[in-house]
């Protein structure tokens, strides 16, 4: 069965993106300041300024950063939906169009487009000063999450 109401809790992007900046892990590491702006069922915004560490070698943000934004932000689209467990990668993709530099806030569109017995699929933007910097598709096998006793969704409503 497929889960097709959520509590609609702001309160649970917060509560996925705390554990992701607390629990240890790549995440913590690399995302610390990542901030959530608004937050409705199946969209996220969040925002995060470019720090020394998130830059390559010709002081431009890191590819490899904005990957691992895709990846949080399709998690925090999922957690839009009720899901604490926000399932496990099967695919992602970015293109990069611009860069951003040093100081520079990114901030990040979030949507889940679509949340299915097995398989979510979300799309993130990322853009700064107006400009779209990246664009990227994260999928991921959810049936497994639904189970999870802190979703708020299906039968786990609390």
């Amino acid at each position: 069965m497929i889960p097709t109401t959520a509590l609609r809790s702001p309160g649970m992007v917060q509560k996925v993106l705390k554990s992701f900046q607390t629990e240890g892990g790549y995440d913590s590491l690399v995302l610390p300041g990542l901030r959530v702006i608004n937050s409705e069922e199946g969209r996220v915004q969040a925002e995060f300024t470019v720090e020394k560490q998130h830059l390559n070698r010709l002081q431009s943000v890191h590819g490899g950063l904005l990957a691992t934004v895709v990846d949080i932000g399709g998690s925090l689209a999922l957690a839009s939906k009720g899901l604490y467990a926000t399932g496990v990668s099967t695919d992602i993709n970015i293109s990069y169009i611009s860069g951003a530099k040093e100081g520079q806030v990114v901030t990040i569109d979030c949507r889940c487009d679509k949340l299915g017995k097995t398989l979510a699929f979300t799309s993130v933007e990322l853009s700064s000063n107006g400009r779209l910097v990246a664009t990227g598709r994260h999928n991921k096998f959810v049936a497994q999450a639904y189970a999870h006793p802190e979703n708020e969704i299906g039968n786990n409503k609390k």
